[in-house]
């Protein structure tokens, strides 16, 4: 039996050799000996990307929806092979200009506008707060099972745990100070964070190596091979395991690889590792193969596990967690307590860079503008770096803390791919900015505050919203008759369509309208709007709370008042 405190010490230690990682990456930079200056170092760090969402996630929604969870990695893996060439426009770009954010580099491209890079900002921390309630969902969970051992419980069967009893609250409460330690230790003109670089690498390495162990104790231990396994499954009709199911749909297949294909870098985390902390271009080539590589390693043996925990529990066990339930069932207890270091390595790992990356954002497109406008003697301040650390430090805790609410309010009745599809649908609301500022001269700021404020209005209404009724904050006859009982209105059979999955709905509408806005109203501008929309003509400085920062906003042209270029975006 695994006592509850081996379980903690164990955790902590983990996350205190986290701790060391990054301690010993910044001390090698600070003697001028880079560890992330190396392209497998970089690979490894856009495996961040694998999240307690694909740790434990991926092996529910197989059991469920067979191959479909795949959906979730052959975008990615398209982006990289096909797409490479766009992701290197956008790293040229972001160094060119000295960009340090997706905020900022959307409000580069379109006149350097302070409300529009708040608008971004606004979006991606509403847009992110489920995707980091879910990593403490998953962590939560999964502590409650295993301290249970030899029992196999099921989520539902934990019931409403105490606050001050739950991990998650716990757990999100030291990421916060690591991330605080590592993330806002000081300004940097470039916003690159050695030490964190170096401990995602590092965890990558390690929930990979967790999940093939898992794997393999499944495949050739509990079955005897791959052989059996299957044709066990056979037998007992799980053969829809190696199909798109009804269930998903196509539909709803294609518009996950889509979402996938844009979450890959539109999420803050992963622009974070591939645009801000990129130190060399060339890098790019080795994670061209080696991150896809990497996706498919970790998903090698998800359906092998899926039709394991179905033969093994059927349905008495949520299969989110058979990552963790097989190897408590029929193996060692100390493959559990590997199985649950993997899943923490793969939660904590995202919230610290998802963190690092919405704290930059909301202090240099949200909190500084908005301060300088109404404290105009900020203006006249030669050095604010305390002042923007403080911001960064008090914004990590908050995004942290809503994470943690969302998932006590709305997040434990729902499943783990759910709440993340929820989180990609946000930011794919930026592609049309971010597309349309690299390959359309025409776009302009109006027509981008118009299609990202009513895509993001449809999200919320048709995604976010939803998540709130299945959770009973809101009345089921929201979602059954509409507000107010008008059925034109029903959040996922708006305008009455009808005979679409939830994601393909929401993505339908809010594409319609985020596009068409973007197209519609940026059309009938004047010339000399689109002119200003130019990124070189638009970087005079970066936003006001940028420029006035000085180097310690890292604004694209280090604070100084002129412009840096003039002209359209550079091309590769």
């Amino acid at each position: 039996m695994l006592q509850t405190w081996v379980i903690v010490v164990v955790s902590v230690g983990y996350l205190g050799l986290l701790f060391a990682v990054a301690s010993w990456a910044d001390r090698r930079a600070d003697t001028g000996r880079s560890v992330i200056n190396n392209a497998t170092v970089y690979a490894l760090s856009l495996a961040v990307y694998e999240t307690a969402w694909g740790f434990y996630g991926n092996v529910g929604t197989a059991a469920t929806s067979g191959v479909g969870f795949l959906s979730v990695y052959l975008g990615p893996m398209l982006m990289f092979a096909l797409g490479w060439l766009v992701l290197r426009r956008i790293i040229r770009v972001s160094r060119r200009l000295r960009i340090t954010s997706l905020a900022d580099f959307v409000s580069a491209r379109y006149g350097k506008s302070a409300a529009l890079g708040g608008v971004v900002t606004i979006i991606a921390v509403v847009g992110i707060v489920p995707y980091i309630s879910l990593q403490l969902k998953a962590i939560s969970n999964t502590f409650e099972i295993l301290r249970r051992h030899p029992k196999i419980t099921s989520t539902s069967e934990l019931g409403h745990i105490p606050l001050f009893q739950d991990t998650g609250f716990y757990v999100a409460l030291l990421l916060a100070a690591f991330t605080i330690l590592f993330g806002t230790r000081h300004l940097d003109t470039t916003e690159r964070h050695e030490g964190i670089v170096a401990a995602i690498a590092f965890e990558s390495v390690v929930k990979l190596v967790m999940f093939l162990s898992v794997g393999i104790f499944v495949t050739f231990w509990a079955f005897g091979g791959f052989g059996d396994l299957f044709s066990q499954a056979a037998d007992a009709d799980l053969t829809e395991l190696f199909t798109v199911r009804e269930k998903t749909g196509y539909g709803e297949w294609i518009w996950l690889n889509v979402l996938s294909m844009l979450a890959i870098v539109l999420l803050p985390r992963q622009w974070q590792m591939i645009v801000v902390e990129n130190v060399d271009e060339g890098h790019l080539k080795r994670a061209m193969w080696l991150f896809p590589l990497y996706l498919l390693a970790i998903t090698f043996f998800v359906l092998p596990i899926a039709a394991g925990g179905l033969l093994r529990f059927g349905k008495s066990v949520d299969a989110d967690t058979y990552v963790l339930a097989l190897p408590m069932a029929d193996g060692p207890q100390v493959l559990a307590l590997l199985a649950f270091i993997g899943g923490i390595s793969a939660g904590t790992g995202m919230i610290i860079v998802e963190t690092v990356a919405l704290s930059t954002m909301v202090s240099n497109s949200l909190v500084m503008p908005l301060l300088l406008h109404t404290r105009s003697r900020l203006a006249h301040q030669t050095d604010v770096a305390g002042l923007v650390l403080g911001i960064r430090r008090v914004t990590i805790v908050l995004v942290l803390l809503l994470g943690y609410t969302y998932f006590r309010l709305a997040g434990e009745g729902s499943a783990l791919g759910s709440i993340g599809t929820v989180s990609f649908a946000a930011v794919a609301q930026f592609a049309p900015a971010i597309l349309g500022g690299l390959f359309w001269k025409g776009g302009t700021r109006s027509g981008v505050l118009a299609g990202l404020v009513a895509g993001f209005a449809v999200w919320a209404y048709t995604l976010l919203l939803p998540s709130f009724a299945d959770a009973g904050l809101l009345p089921s006859s929201y979602l059954r008759d509409g507000p107010f009982g008008i059925e034109l209105l029903r959040p996922q059979h708006l305008f009455g369509l009808e005979g679409m999955d939830p994601i393909s709905h929401a993505m339908f509408w809010s594409a319609l309208v985020n596009i068409g806005g973007y197209v519609a109203v940026s059309l009938p501008r004047r010339p000399a709007e689109r002119l200003g929309a130019g990124v070189g003509h638009a970087v005079r400085g970066g936003s006001r709370g940028a420029r006035q920062g000085a180097a310690a906003l890292a604004g694209p042209c280090h604070g100084r008042r002129a412009g840096c270029a003039a002209g359209a975006l550079p091309r590769p």
